[in-house]
Order: C-alpha cells, then structure tokens, then sequence
C-alpha cells in the first residue's frame, strides 16, 4: 500500500511559486550586475579612446565625457534595477507568509539585503567614476 504524502498538490504549488520568486529575483540580481558592469567597461573604454594617440593634422578623440555619461547611466540603471527587484521580493514574501500564517525567518531578508548592497555599490560605483577617477 503506497504511502500517501502529507503536503497537498496546492500546498506544493504555493511552495513552487514562492521558489520561483526566488528565482526571479536572481535574475533581477543577475541582469542588474551585468548593466553596472557594461557601464564601468563603456566608461573605461572611453578613457582607452581618449588616451590614444593621433596623427599629426588631425583633432584627437575625445569621447571621454559621453563614455562616462552612458556608463554612468548604465550603471544607475542596474542599481535601480537592483533595488527595485528586491524591494518587490520583499514585498512579495512578506505578503506569502502573512496569507499562509507562516514563520518568516531572517532568509526573507537576505536576498532584498543583497539587492540593497548591489544597489549601494552602483551609488558608490557611480561616484567614483564621475569624480574621482579621471
């Protein structure tokens, strides 16, 4: 006689859904990194540019402050994309355990935590190369 499990298939599509809101937000991370790090290369690439030399007769490139203007804005963008993916996770959790009366943990908050400090980081990121860097 084949034993029968105690979670219901609705129980197990509600874990399902939460899993894939994990899922989600990893792919939110994930794309964020990707745009802040196209940002830093099309900054530095400008500078590569820049720095290059020219022939004699010719006016030099200088597509210095549009490189940095587009990988700042590239890297904004990922932070914002970081920030909000997490603020909507932590919603969305939040939400899951209230509606099922459940135990929240402290493992809620880390994914949103991390998209905090990803989002922090594109701040800092975006300081750095605006003002300090050349």
């Amino acid at each position: 006689m084949p034993t029968e499990p105690n979670e219901t298939s609705v129980d197990l599509s509600r874990k399902l859904v939460y899993l894939a809101a994990e899922r989600t937000l990893s792919a939110w991370i994930r794309t964020a990194l990707s745009l802040m790090a196209l940002g830093f290369v099309i900054d530095r690439f400008g500078l590569i540019v820049h720095r290059m030399p020219s022939e004699p007769g010719h006016n030099p490139l200088h597509p210095r402050m549009l490189s940095t203007w587009g990988g700042s804005i590239l890297v904004a963008m990922g932070a914002l994309m970081a920030l909000t993916a997490g603020i909507r996770y932590l919603n969305f959790a939040r939400g899951y355990h209230r509606e099922r009366a459940t135990r929240t943990g402290r493992s809620i908050y880390m994914g949103s935590l991390f998209a905090l400090l990803l989002a922090l980081f594109g701040i800092i990121l975006i300081i750095v190369l605006t003002t300090i860097l050349p």
